[in-house]
């Protein structure tokens, strides 16, 4: 028979606390969904006020026992404005294991010539978890709206045929004038 003074029964039950505690605290959880891809496929040149699709492809896995529902949202945001001028979502569903799914959004582009920055946010929305939504991924495209911009001694098509008419004057004058040298 083991016989132990109460000092030790102390110590025994302190260290035995001490390992639940530490086995219990240091648990790691993985986090919920890890995002293996988000791509978007868009136009590079619009034409103003024309009306512009963007699709998001978001592919991952996530920790998924059957019970929350899981959905891709992505909102469109003005670079310059930061107002959101689109916002959609694709649902994934109940098994989100693995998944791919495609989001499509639609904006107008300004009325103006110029880039156009926008700003793509792609959430992963699970109802019903504690989580709620996240952030997955941001992302600037750009979109180049009507006419790209030309230098500046490009801009005026008068200035440029006016440039040429006057050239013409002065070639003719030094074909003359080496006509003329060649002769003499």
């Amino acid at each position: 028979m083991i016989r132990l003074n109460l000092r030790t029964a102390l110590q025994v039950s302190l260290i035995g606390c001490a390992i639940l505690l530490a086995i219990s605290g240091s648990s790691v959880r993985a986090s919920l969904c890890q995002t293996v891809t988000v791509s978007s496929a868009y136009p590079h040149q619009a034409s103003l006020g024309q009306q512009v699709q963007l699709v998001t492809t978001v592919a991952g896995s996530c920790t998924s026992d059957g019970e929350d529902y899981f959905a891709v949202r992505v909102d469109l945001a003005d670079g310059v404005s930061k107002s959101i001028i689109s916002s959609n979502s694709t649902p994934i569903g109940y098994n989100a294991n693995n998944f791919s799914v495609r989001v499509e959004n639609v904006a107008t582009a300004p009325l103006s010539n110029g880039t156009w920055t926008i700003d793509v946010d792609t959430y992963m929305v699970q109802a019903g978890g504690v989580s709620g939504k996240y952030l997955v991924n941001a992302t600037t495209v750009a979109i180049q709206v009507g006419d790209p911009s030309l230098p500046e001694f490009q801009q005026s098509q008068a200035a440029i045929l006016i440039l040429a008419i006057s050239a013409i004057p002065l070639t003719l004058w030094q074909r003359t004038a080496r006509k003329k040298t060649r002769k003499s």
